[in-house]
């Protein structure tokens, strides 16, 4: 019964260290023109679900709208106004939809990275 408890343990613990990753397609240049039309488009990991990203994005409306294309795992978030607040609650929408890192230009950088690095 202990080998069962340590071996489940570990098992949920291995889980837990893989995070999912979500992708930003194109350049710094290309993100730059579409947060200055208000938006940005997100790949998210395929599990994440039309469920998931509605129950999430349903918080942040004061802030952006989430559009979900199931058949390609794509995230639009249309920002309601260039507030850099609105830039910030991006990272809590991705938090609670699962993600942990996003890649962009070939790179995975923690949320917050990619916020600092991207969205600031």
């Amino acid at each position: 019964m202990k080998k069962l408890i340590i071996l489940f343990a570990m098992a949920f613990l291995t889980s837990l260290g893989f995070a999912q990753t979500a992708t930003v397609e194109g350049t710094a240049a290309n993100l730059k023109e579409n947060l200055a039309e208000d938006f940005i488009e997100f790949t998210m990991p395929s599990e994440v679900t039309t469920e998931d990203v509605e129950k999430s994005s349903q918080y942040y409306t004061d802030y952006f709208n989430v559009s979900f294309d199931d058949n390609t795992n794509l995230a639009r978030i249309d920002l309601v106004n260039q507030d850099q607040q609105a830039k910030r609650v991006i990272t809590r929408f991705l938090l609670s939809t699962g993600v942990r890192t996003v890649n962009f230009e070939g790179t995975d950088y923690t949320i917050m990275e990619f916020y600092s690095n991207f969205l600031e």
